[in-house]
């Protein structure tokens, strides 16, 4: 079976996405403006997990609080993604399971889409509660 980051960095590569590896292991790379990063699976090889880290500054408790609710709404109404917060920033992730030899054609863009949907989702519910 192939290193699953070597698949990752290929299909970052081919899609003229330019990536670093940090000290994680982690693959960061940016898309469409936002820093994005490729989980490393250490492992399970058969995990992905792919996040768009602090996204949305948290300023004051209200806003917490705001942030909270949003991110559930976002985790309840969008597929697949997650969204999290802590005490400063917010998280969106998606992590499914994949096979093996993941032909990352048939969904890592969709996958990197749904990220920037969610963050936009969550940009708008967060101004609704302004």
């Amino acid at each position: 079976m192939a290193d699953p980051l070597d698949i990752y960095k290929q299909w970052l590569s081919d899609n003229g996405l330019k990536y670093e590896i940090d000290s994680d292991g982690d693959i960061h790379f940016k898309y469409q403006t936002c820093n994005m990063y490729i989980i490393n699976p250490k492992k399970d090889t058969q995990f992905l997990q792919v996040m768009l880290p602090n996204f949305w500054s948290i300023e004051s408790e209200q806003e917490y609080l705001n942030a909270l609710k949003v991110c559930n709404m976002v985790s309840m109404q969008r597929k697949v993604v997650k969204a999290f917060v802590t005490e400063k920033n917010t998280f969106l992730m998606v992590e499914m399971f994949i096979d093996n030899t993941p032909d990352l054609e048939d969904f890592m863009e969709r996958v990197l889409d749904i990220l920037i949907q969610g963050r936009m989702f969550f940009a708008e519910k967060m101004k609704e509660l302004q």
